[in-house]
């Protein structure tokens, strides 16, 4: 049976019965029986299947000693943040005599299985512009942000409330303030009460621009995707309230790791990241790759990467897989690890882009990623 962790990192739904050996319509995922399917229409589909395109080249996080896990966008002001598990020391440093507070609100567990993050503000061309840190908070595969206006900082949202395998089972709410520490229990963090009563593993993602919440998390052994009004989640994060009834409610297809030659196994991919825009999900998975980066992309290598779009309503979806559409990439076919890492939308000017990051690390140790986008 898998742990807690391995069912996050993999994306898997648990089940006595392999996938192979289930028939198409019993693997498939499509909208649950009770999925209100309300996620209001006029986002334009994007085409996974079209070619990827670099955007950004060698972008380095504050922290160049740990690998980028998920991003997001403030589109309005051209910005984006990354989050990743912070590096060991920064964080003895923030756990010193002189963060006697934080230490006090933190387990002994180390940075990873205490979910400490790291959280780069950039502005498009990658530069740094700020960060902050978030101790205790989880392991950053997604985070969402509101943009700022001439009144109010960027808002961020992520998981917290870290177990001792690092994966938050709360979402909260607080404003990016550079050069600050935040631990869970600080008066700035909001917290949200969870989707559904037992829900863990929970990431969340923003949609500004159509106004949607996002979650993602585990419940009676399967990963689930709840769609929210985002006025009124905010409304609910900040009054300590419950949810709203989700606008759409829909468990995550089945996303197989594929073989040598591309075609699907009953292995689950391992799950790297997600996005929405309007009723559109879209998902990032793949490993990092097993072969020589200075030779051509071949066998597992050349199909590991995988994006793959899902209609929140359910209506577009292929009953026999639960999604629209999914398909390989063969961005960066020299960078290494080339790991696939965190997946968003960018709603400006050029955009619709969904974007997706890859690891590009350089010889020295220094962990770097290259941004790409698809239209």
């Amino acid at each position: 049976m898998l742990s807690r962790r391995q069912l996050l990192r993999t994306g898997a739904v648990a089940a006595a019965v392999p996938a192979a050996a289930l028939s198409p319509a019993a693997r498939a995922v499509a909208a649950d029986a009770t999925n209100p399917a309300g996620v209001p229409a006029g986002a334009p589909l994007i085409d996974v299947s079209h070619g990827s395109t670099k955007w950004l080249d060698a972008v380095t996080n504050h922290d160049t000693s740990t690998t980028l896990q998920g991003f997001a966008f403030d589109s309005v002001n051209g910005y984006f943040y990354t989050a990743q598990i912070a590096g060991a020391s920064q964080v003895a440093y923030l756990r010193s005599g002189s963060q006697v507070a934080v230490t006090a609100a933190l387990s002994g567990d180390d940075h990873a299985g205490s979910g400490d993050l790291c959280i780069t503000k950039h502005d498009l061309t990658g530069a740094v512009k700020g960060v902050m840190y978030l101790l205790g908070f989880g392991h950053g595969v997604s985070i969402g942000v509101e943009p700022a206006t001439s009144s109010t900082p960027a808002y961020l949202w992520t998981e917290a409330n870290a177990g001792t395998d690092g994966y938050g089972d709360e979402i909260v709410r607080f404003p990016f303030v550079d050069k600050t520490v935040l631990w869970t229990s600080h008066p700035s963090v909001k917290r949200l009460l969870p989707p559904e009563p037992g829900a863990t593993s929970t990431t969340p993602s923003v949609d500004a621009a159509y106004g949607i919440l996002l979650l993602r998390y585990v419940a009676n052994g399967a990963h689930w995707f709840a769609a929210y009004d985002l006025t009124a989640a905010r409304s609910a994060v900040l009054g300590r309230t419950a949810l709203p009834v989700p606008l759409a409610k829909i468990q995550q297809p089945f996303l197989a790791k594929p073989d040598a030659n591309g075609n699907p196994t009953a292995d689950a991919a391992v799950f790297q990241g997600f996005a929405s825009a309007g009723p559109y999900l879209y998902l990032l998975d793949g490993n990092a790759r097993t072969s020589d980066p200075t030779q051509p992309l071949a066998g597992y290598d050349k199909w590991t990467i995988h994006t793959t779009s899902v209609d929140l309503n359910g209506t577009l979806n292929d009953p026999s897989t639960g999604y629209i559409l999914r398909t390989h990439s063969e961005a960066d076919a020299a960078s290494n690890p080339r790991e696939p890492e965190g997946m968003a939308v960018y709603a400006g000017t050029g955009g619709p882009r969904l974007c997706f990051g890859i690891t590009n690390n350089l010889a020295d140790g220094t962990h770097q990623f290259d941004l790409y986008y698809k239209i």
